[in-house]
């Protein structure tokens, strides 16, 4: 034979399972992945047409090269995550919209389905190139430096052009700018998926001395810019973060030291923005006088009654919606301030069923094995996304973070990366495992190929 025999993980001989080629390739996959979801924040969140068809365009090239790299290896297997079953069944629902023609309007129904595509396939990278130590420690690192990086340039530029991006360009809609979002509550929801990757870091046994000082000073700050930004609802997602991360840290370590350091860390959060919130600041958090989202809460839960089962078709919202708004504006509603809302009023109760599936999945998958987590790079990875995509869930209520491209796709690869593991150690050998293979030599055998279990 022309491949030399390695020994597995389990002491077994077999064949390599991965040339160096599609090492190199998953390697290279990952750092686009990163550039690629750094790019789309910078983008504006990926908002105008010509960020989002290149971010689109981008996700699909990035899979194509990963497929092509991985076929040519011997043995190579596609992972498996429970996430596939619930987004396969929402696409096939959107295509059923968009074939049977019972959208209001095709075409924004076949856009928003394209960008779906492409966060499938961000999802089903990232599930593809993570899930060992090294793409652990690159995800984490990259992603908390890239996070303090953002949130020093919003609060630098909310402090000397307040209301403009990247100190030029002025939005006509007059909107809250903060950092590279035209909204501050977008901004929010980026920071809240990028803050506990600093703060678990900070947390765990991973880095000592300076290092966790630095660490802990970085989500310190990104949290900080949270509140400075005057979200509302962020404030309150970062809220439900820190009390969702306490109760898994308390959960894995009895000891009480994890504990003091978080509740430290919580208390020089609230000291920093108790010191720097002062005056309008504080005038807008405390302001709840909001009528506008209950009235289209009202509203949309007005058109789910008229069409339960489908829906108004995905990416319509903003075109159905202005025949039954029940309030006066000048304004243009582009989204309903729900995402769980216009979930159920675009895809109906099927598709709404499946946002619940989804939801379900994640949270019973990533808790299967967080134990430690605090002791290797991927248990601490898997523990972040969790508690970012807990606090974009949470946000979600109040507002459309995941109708933003850039948002909505560093979300799906959170939520495969929090699910992302080959399964309890002590799993037995004959439970049942989900495999799908590239094989390029028919006389490869079962045992020569890495094994991916449910």
């Amino acid at each position: 034979m022309s491949s030399a025999l390695v020994t597995s993980v389990g002491g077994i001989p077999g064949r390599a399972t991965a040339t160096d080629t599609s090492a190199t390739a998953s390697a290279v996959c990952l750092a686009g992945l990163c550039m690629l979801l750094m790019g789309a924040v910078l983008a504006f969140g990926a908002v105008d047409i010509w960020a989002t068809s290149l971010l689109e365009v981008s996700a699909v090239l990035l899979l194509g090269l990963w497929a092509a790299c991985q076929g040519q290896s011997v043995g190579q297997r596609l992972k498996w995550t429970p996430l596939y079953p619930p987004l396969l069944v929402f696409g096939a629902l959107v295509c059923a919209q968009i074939a049977l023609n019972l959208s209001v309007y095709r075409y924004a129904t076949l856009l928003a389905g394209l960008q779906y595509v492409a966060f499938c396939a961000l999802l089903l990278l990232a599930v593809q190139v993570t899930g060992d130590e090294r793409s652990s420690n690159f995800f984490l690192l990259t992603f908390g430096l890239f996070g303090v990086a953002v949130a020093i340039f919003a609060i630098c530029q909310n402090l000397s052009a307040p209301g403009k991006l990247y100190w030029v360009r002025t939005p006509l809609s007059g909107s809250a700018v903060y950092g590279p979002y035209v909204n501050h509550n977008h901004y929010a929801g980026l920071m809240e998926m990028l803050t506990p990757l600093a703060l678990v870091l900070s947390l765990s046994r991973l880095v000592h001395g300076g290092q966790r000082i630095l660490a802990a000073f970085a989500a310190v700050l990104m949290a900080g810019s949270i509140v400075l930004s005057g979200s509302r609802s962020g404030t309150f997602s970062l809220i439900v973060e820190l009390a969702f991360l306490f109760w898994i840290a308390s959960q894995v370590r009895r000891g009480t030291g994890l504990r003091y350091g978080l509740l430290l860390l919580v208390c020089c959060g609230v000291g920093l923005v108790a010191w720097v919130g002062s005056g309008d600041l504080w005038r807008h958090l405390g302001d709840l006088q909001d009528t506008t989202r209950p009235a289209i809460l009202k509203d949309g839960l007005r058109m789910f009654r008229l069409k339960p089962i489908f829906g108004w078709g995905l990416g319509t919202f903003p075109t159905a919606y202005p025949a039954y708004r029940s309030f006066y504006t000048d304004l243009f509603v582009n989204a309903a301030h729900n995402d769980y809302l216009q979930a159920l009023v675009e895809t109906g109760a099927l598709g709404f069923a499946c946002v619940v599936w989804f939801v379900a999945v994640l949270y019973r998958r990533a808790f299967k094995q967080i134990t430690n987590w605090n002791h290797n790079w991927d248990g601490a990875l898997r523990v972040a996304a969790l508690t970012g995509c807990t606090g974009l869930l949470v946000h979600s209520a109040f507002d459309f973070n995941l109708q933003i491209p850039a948002n909505a796709a560093f979300f799906c690869v959170l939520c495969a990366v929090a699910t992302n593991f080959s399964g309890p150690r002590n799993e037995k050998p004959s439970a049942r495992r989900a495999v799908i293979s590239f094989r390029t030599k028919s006389s490869l055998e079962p045992t020569e190929a890495a094994e991916w279990r449910v």
